[in-house]
């Protein structure tokens, strides 16, 4: 388990707090997704917005490197192999970038070091529906179809110059499936009725702590487990009574026990706009056009964005888990004043000076006389 794995429950538990709005709804959300594309941003964008990023990411830990652990992190997750059978893990994490644009050279490294790790171009400006159809296109294809869309229609104006998007596709086998001959319909009390749902049932040795709450830790292939966190009865179940504190005693608590499961077997799927979520997490800058925080996404163009979609699907069943996710940040030109039109003809000797704009250091310099 690496260093950072309180630090990844506190993000997950923020998340799925901001997301959250009616008690009784199903929310599903993958943090990994959302993280991931956060992370990948975060080196295009200044000082400002990259601490804004680490903070929300981090809010449990102070945590050095963060952007390495985290890229760390997800390398490890995506390079799992099954021990057998169909279990298989899928991570992309794409720039799409507009044709005729060019990456910023500094962030192409930063991105290399994710999974599934990718550039490509579209023609955001010049067609903003047939880029848009090309990044559905491929989030579908990661995805198993699961999501066949991120990006709604609209979403993408001729201003739009790069779009990053994590996708993620899963599915984990029990380590110890459920028979289906013993599933069988049972009372499930929601928050508007009881009623009846199929659940699973089983006899299996689980990790389980109780403390308040209920904790048990389902094994999945892939090295993934399944913890599912039940509060105490006539307490409710809304999202803002767990934090990231309550699952870490949980986890440290949780012993070997002889369990009889009776687990739903269900489906659930979730789209949501992300800007104002992270604005509640404290990520703002990046989406302010007047900030001028994204200066390292693609060359000479300050950006700000203008797009957050995320969408996630998880199914459970007697033989696992079929989960898939798509997190896309659309990055859009500031953009600016109206100002007055001149043209300008160079036609008579002149100066010119190659210089580096933050320092301004001239590396070149000519006065043409005879071009």
């Amino acid at each position: 388990m690496s260093a950072a794995t309180d630090l990844h429950a506190g993000f997950a538990v923020e998340l799925l707090r901001a997301v959250s709005s009616t008690a009784g709804d199903n929310v599903v959300v993958s943090p990994w997704s959302v993280s991931s594309a956060l992370a990948v941003l975060a080196p295009g964008c200044d000082g400002a917005a990259r601490d804004e990023i680490e903070r929300a990411l981090a809010p449990c830990a102070d945590q050095d490197d963060l952007l390495a652990v985290l890229a760390a992190d997800a390398a490890r997750v995506a390079g799992e192999r099954a021990a057998g059978g169909d279990s298989v893990l899928t991570v992309a994490n794409t720039l799409w970038f507009d044709d005729g644009r060019t990456p910023a050279p500094a962030f192409a490294p930063q991105l290399d070091r994710w999974p599934g790790a990718a550039q490509l171009s579209a023609p955001i400006a010049s067609d903003p529906e047939a880029a848009r159809a090309a990044i559905n296109a491929d989030v579908a294809s990661t995805t198993r179809k699961l999501i066949p869309e991120i990006l709604p229609a609209g979403s993408l104006t001729s201003d739009d110059r790069a779009v990053i998007v994590n996708a993620v596709y899963l599915l984990a086998a029990w380590i110890e499936p459920f028979v289906a001959a013993h599933t069988a319909d049972e009372p499930f009390h929601s928050p508007s009725r009881t009623r009846d749902v199929p659940m699973m049932r089983g006899s299996m040795e689980l990790g389980y702590a109780q403390d308040g709450w209920e904790y048990l830790e389902l094994p999945l292939s892939l090295g993934l487990r399944a913890e599912t966190l039940l509060p105490a009865a006539g307490i409710g179940s809304h999202v803002g009574l767990i934090d990231a504190s309550v699952l870490g005693e949980l986890r440290r608590h949780a012993r070997a026990h002889r369990v009889e499961l009776h687990l739903p077997r269900f489906r659930a799927e979730w789209t949501t706009g992300l800007i104002e979520p992270l604005r509640a997490l404290g990520v703002s800058r990046i989406f302010d056009p007047g900030a001028l925080a994204l200066v390292g996404v693609v060359v000479e163009e300050p950006l700000h964005v203008a797009v957050a979609c995320h969408a996630a699907v998880l199914r459970v069943d007697e033989t696992g888990i079929e989960a898939a996710a798509a997190t896309a940040l659309g990055a859009r030109a500031v953009a600016y004043r109206r100002l007055p039109a001149v043209e300008v003809q160079i036609d008579r000797p002149f100066f010119l000076l190659v210089t580096h704009r933050e320092t301004g250091v001239v590396v070149f310099a000519a006065h043409v006389t005879e071009p």
